[in-house]
């Protein structure tokens, strides 16, 4: 039975979409479709783009040990914030990280793709900061629905659009494409079913893994941020009737922050025994 897969936002939680694909292939249970928000449109992306769930546990253990060097901060915006707030200027920064070296690895995973050269029906959202549109990046324009306060393109790198829909406001700089200024798709549809479906799928599964992070006990702005945003998601989950066939919920390991690495590959881990449990309804339902 063809059906596509859904895959929310959640940070390091969504390594576990990694897990969740990797079981449901070993039962012969390949989507033939994929939607993805923040980190469920990373996995999304690189799924769409052909990187197997094998390969990208081994990125998720490379970042694991070493992601951290990938975070390239704007210590010229940083150093101005002070400054510029003392004198009553406009802050000149607009994010604490770029997100430069992010986006160049995941385009050096997938070569340069473009989203029309993905074969797979695919749906990644951003939020443009200048219009308060939903942009809907997909592979192809044909067939589409029209859907309120949603913006179809289909012109941009893949790896463009996965640093766009995950550039969490505060902590990284907006993503500019084709004049657009993009944040994370998260603020508008932390899981984006409607959009697929909009795109033509009509029996999707939802992987949801945007559960409330542990608070630390000292919270500091990135905290407040990170944690702040993941609660308005949750709460915009709730809210929403997005029309799957099924809602999935890994059981997942207590997490503190969206940027604490270490934790990726348990989550992953969890996110594939979570799987491996729910296979007899998931083979009824989608087999």
């Amino acid at each position: 039975m063809s059906f596509g897969i859904a895959l929310a936002g959640g940070g390091i939680r969504g390594a576990a979409h990694i897990g969740v694909l990797a079981a449901l292939e070993e039962n012969g249970l390949v989507p033939s479709s994929v939607a993805g928000t923040s980190a469920g449109g990373i996995i999304a992306g690189l799924y769409a783009a052909g990187v197997t769930p094998g390969r990208m546990k081994e990125i998720v253990l490379t970042m694991a040990k070493s992601g951290v060097s990938m975070a390239d901060p704007d210590i010229r915006g940083i150093l101005a914030i002070v400054p510029d707030l003392l004198a009553r200027r406009p802050c000149r920064c607009s994010g604490l990280l770029k997100g430069n070296l992010m986006e160049k690895y995941l385009d050096g995973v997938i070569g340069s793709m473009e989203m029309r050269a993905l074969r797979m029906r695919t749906v990644i959202p951003a939020v443009d900061l200048r219009t308060s549109l939903t942009v809907a990046f997909t592979n192809s324009l044909f067939g589409l629905q029209s859907v309120q306060n949603v913006k179809w393109f289909s012109q941009a790198r893949v790896s463009e659009v996965m640093r766009a829909t995950s550039s969490l406001p505060v902590i990284f700089r907006p993503k500019e494409i084709s004049g657009m200024c993009l944040v994370d798709g998260g603020i508008s549809d932390v899981l984006p079913v409607s959009l697929l479906i909009a795109a033509g799928e009509t029996n999707v599964l939802a992987v949801d893994v945007s559960a409330n992070y542990k608070v630390p006990e000292h919270v500091d702005f990135v905290n407040a941020a990170t944690h702040s945003f993941g609660v308005m998601g949750s709460r915009l989950r709730e809210c929403m009737t997005a029309g799957e066939r099924f809602l999935f919920t890994p059981d997942l390991p207590d997490t503190e922050g969206v940027l604490n690495l270490p934790q990726m590959t348990e989550c992953l881990e969890a996110g594939y025994a979570s799987a491996k449990r729910a296979m007899p309804s998931l083979r009824k339902l989608f087999g």
